[in-house]
């Protein structure tokens, strides 16, 4: 299986649209924060991780258990990875120095051809007022720099951002929503991902009848599930009926 591979599904269409719009916009004019955000299984930390791999942006996911100072910690661990790989230096002392870092570190490695991006995942685990302060972090990395700052969560994070701050919820200037896979995408997928061919009656049933259901995670489990079959099987394709019968 190809599992390094980021389909080119309407949801990774979707999440490009948005990456596209962030760092096409007039810096001078909008901050650059938007928001991906869908049910769990839908692609959006795949993306989210490939994104960062191929365009040398800043992917951290967000723990409950954060703290304002653990979480500009991390963020600037993920930072210095990125631009600074060879800084060796302790990552210790007050908060706010460090905060200070994190956005001298992004505007030095601002250029003409190069805007930073910070992907933050699973940031549900921070939309809660005690953690008020980290959302309020990230704004103000939005408001005192170019980069641009998506946050990645679940289906009501719109809610969660209105209702803990509407102020921070006000300088979003872009919401991408991951939806369900249709047929198309769940055919796509198992052909690109696939080690063997999938006929595309399996991939619709894949998507429609079994436990995937238009999810992208289910899916890529099925599609492990068929080539395990098909090597069992000693064959190079697999079809709706051959499928069947395996089962039953």
């Amino acid at each position: 299986m190809k599992s390094h591979l980021l389909v080119p599904t309407k949801n990774v269409k979707r999440g490009l649209e948005c990456m596209s719009y962030l760092l096409s916009r007039p810096v001078a004019h909008q901050v650059g924060m938007a928001m991906i955000y869908g049910r769990p299984g839908l692609g959006k930390t795949q993306f989210s991780m490939r994104y960062a791999i191929e365009h040398n942006a800043v992917y951290m996911s967000a723990l409950k258990a954060s703290t304002p100072k653990s979480f500009v910690v991390e963020l600037l661990k993920a930072i210095r990875a990125l631009y600074e790989p060879e800084n060796s230096t302790p990552i210790t002392g007050p908060k706010a120095r460090l905060f200070r870092e994190v956005l001298d570190t992004l505007n030095r490695y601002t250029t003409k051809v190069h805007l930073p991006v910070l992907l933050i995942d699973e940031v549900d685990n921070i939309m809660h007022y005690p953690h008020e302060e980290i959302v309020g972090m990230l704004r103000d990395i939005a408001d005192n720099t170019v980069a641009a700052v998506v946050l990645v969560g679940m289906q009501d994070l719109r809610d969660k951002v209105a209702k803990l701050n509407s102020h921070y919820y006000n300088r979003f200037i872009y919401f991408a929503e991951f939806k369900a896979l249709d047929n198309s995408d769940a055919c796509l997928m198992c052909k690109e991902l696939s080690d063997i061919e999938i006929a595309e009656d399996l991939a619709r049933y894949s998507n429609e009848k079994s436990q995937a259901g238009g999810d992208a995670r289910k899916l890529i489990k099925a599609i492990r599930l068929y080539e395990e079959i098909a090597a069992k099987l000693g064959i190079k394709s697999l079809n709706l009926n051959d499928y069947m019968k395996v089962i039953k």
